[in-house]
């Protein structure tokens, strides 16, 4: 139990903050992440009281997965509409109210794909190592490092048009 209560209370603020990035209501994200950790603390049950030595990057693929559940089980989704792309849709809303770099950034992530989107909110906004973001993704951080580079050359030449066309 001590186990669980330490990743609890470690990564509770930064998981809140990926789910409710993702889905962008803080009523699906209290109910997701609730059972997200409800799931955690089930795994420890079954398990002794022992949780993963890669917790953090565990808890965020337990995270990644319910997401994507949420968006499947979802009703209002449209046929053939891919669950993975869910929770992104609601970038456009976040920085209305920012300025025009803001506006910028919001265009150069809304035109990269949808992993790659998650790529960038995990280093970036969740802090995610590349050694987490290898486990909870399955890539190596070789693979990983790499992509993430092209990611950020792609994204700044997104900005420089977006901020010179003003």
């Amino acid at each position: 139990m001590d186990a669980f209560l330490k990743i609890y209370d470690d990564y509770f603020d930064d998981l809140y903050r990926y789910v409710l990035f993702r889905v962008g209501n803080r009523w699906d994200a209290d109910d997701l992440v609730s059972d997200i950790f409800r799931k955690a603390l089930e795994y420890s049950c079954k398990h002794g009281g022992t949780i993963p030595e890669y917790d953090r990057a565990w808890l965020f693929a337990i995270a990644h997965n319910r997401i994507v559940d949420h968006y499947r089980r979802r009703k209002e989704t449209a046929y053939g509409v891919d669950p993975e792309q869910g929770g992104y849709g609601h970038i456009r809303k976040m920085f209305q109210e920012t300025s025009v770099q803001n506006e910028c950034l919001e265009e150069a992530l809304l035109q990269l794909g949808n992993k790659d989107r998650e790529m960038v909110h995990l280093k970036y906004m969740v802090g995610f190592a590349y050694h987490e973001m290898s486990r909870m993704l399955d890539k190596t951080e070789g693979w990983l490092r790499t992509r993430m580079h092209r990611i950020r050359k792609r994204l700044a030449v997104d900005i420089d048009r977006c901020l010179e066309e003003g």
